[in-house]
């Protein structure tokens, strides 16, 4: 089977892959200009790294990033309000690695052997052919293929024509950048102001992911300066991060967005990884559910005992996960939300169980459909 792949970030090339291993030809189409290295970090827990593994070697990973074996969170004045070990909680699944973005786009890139990819190009249009589909370029070309898999992003083109679709707004704005580890962050952690979330992840010997959110109304430009005036007050262990950050620094900054539910009717085309199902960053699911699509999507278009459609198999597999991960995300964000009194008061004495509560079923069989 020809498929044909709109979008070679992590979604995109995982799928291709995926694909790859099956047997299937894949053409992969990225309007930018070149492979999408730009970024700062991520963080892969369990079931993530699980998936990954079905794809690539996660050992030449491992040392490119760090494993993370614990996850803390603090008050913003310092306080320890929650700790808990990743290592004990995902060890049936796999570990929790944190590096910059790059390493995991590259190592998707590396392991293709088949693969074409035409940068420059976007994926803009799409029509159903007796034989198949017809997928039309931004340079007004066409390609004939199988099947079309949307990979294109939160701002997905192929949703927006197809379907209508575009993502909202969460209300959240948030910054992310890369650091030195001044502070010798050795964990993922936390620290939770009124409104306001700071998050550093080691991601390599000496460098820190740093993630820092608030609501969208109180911003004004998004400029570094504004970040470090914004969190001025947070103090030890992740304040000195700030502190020392350059103004020159590379932040990118943005608004949160959420794809809502959506229904897409053309067969031969499915949606995957943030174009499906983009949500709050605060369930760390976005490249998993990404890199899960990509292998239950491949399984499904190799299964050649079914009769039934691609898309409706592939949507009744991941419906249910990817509801889930929804829900908790926008449960997570509300808790965050709440005033520090009762939010403190919750994680310290019922984090576990909100954690298990959160994770515990995307744990389980990733191919059947069924948590």
């Amino acid at each position: 089977m020809k498929i044909i792949i709109a979008g070679a970030g992590i979604a995109g090339l995982a799928a291709a892959k995926a694909m790859e291993i099956k047997g299937h030809q894949c053409e992969i189409y990225e309007q930018s200009r070149g492979p999408r290295l730009t970024g700062a970090g991520i963080f892969l827990l369990g079931n993530a790294t699980r998936a990954l593994n079905r794809l690539v070697e996660l050992e030449p990973i491992e040392g490119l990033g760090r494993q993370i074996r614990e996850q803390r969170i603090f008050s913003s004045d310092g306080k320890l309000i929650h700790a808990m070990s990743a290592d004990d909680f995902w060890m049936d699944c796999g570990p929790c690695l944190a590096m910059p973005r790059s390493v995991l786009i590259q190592s998707l890139l590396s392991c293709l052997k088949h693969t074409k990819i035409t940068y420059g190009k976007a994926v803009v249009d799409f029509h159903r052919t007796p034989t198949g589909v017809l997928a039309l370029m931004s340079d007004g070309s066409s390609e004939e293929g199988d099947l079309v898999v949307a990979a294109d992003g939160v701002n997905s083109w192929l949703r927006r024509i197809t379907s209508g679709c575009r993502p909202r707004p969460l209300g959240i704005s948030c910054w992310r950048t890369v650091t030195e580890n001044v502070a010798d962050i050795s964990a993922w952690t936390a620290m939770l102001g009124r409104g306001r979330t700071l998050l550093a992840i080691p991601i390599t010997a000496d460098k820190a992911y740093l993630y820092a959110d608030c609501r969208t109304s109180e911003v004004k430009n998004g400029a570094a300066q504004e970040l470090k005036d914004m969190f001025r007050d947070f103090g030890a262990p992740l304040g000195c991060l700030l502190a020392q950050l350059d103004r020159s620094a590379e932040i990118h900054f943005g608004a949160l967005e959420e794809v809502p539910d959506f229904r897409n009717f053309e067969e031969g085309l499915v949606f995957i990884g943030d174009a499906a199902h983009a949500c709050s960053p605060s369930m760390a699911q976005g490249a998993g559910m990404a890199l899960e699509d990509a292998l239950v999507l491949a399984e499904i278009v190799s299964d050649t005992s079914s009769r039934e459609p691609i898309l409706r198999r592939f949507s009744q597999q991941r419906q249910q996960r990817v509801a889930w991960v929804r829900q908790q995300a926008r449960a997570r964000d509300m808790l965050r939300g709440l005033s520090p009194i009762v939010r403190d008061f919750t994680l310290k004495h019922l984090g576990d169980r909100l954690y298990n509560r959160s994770y515990r079923l995307l744990k389980g069989n990733l191919m059947d459909g069924t948590f």
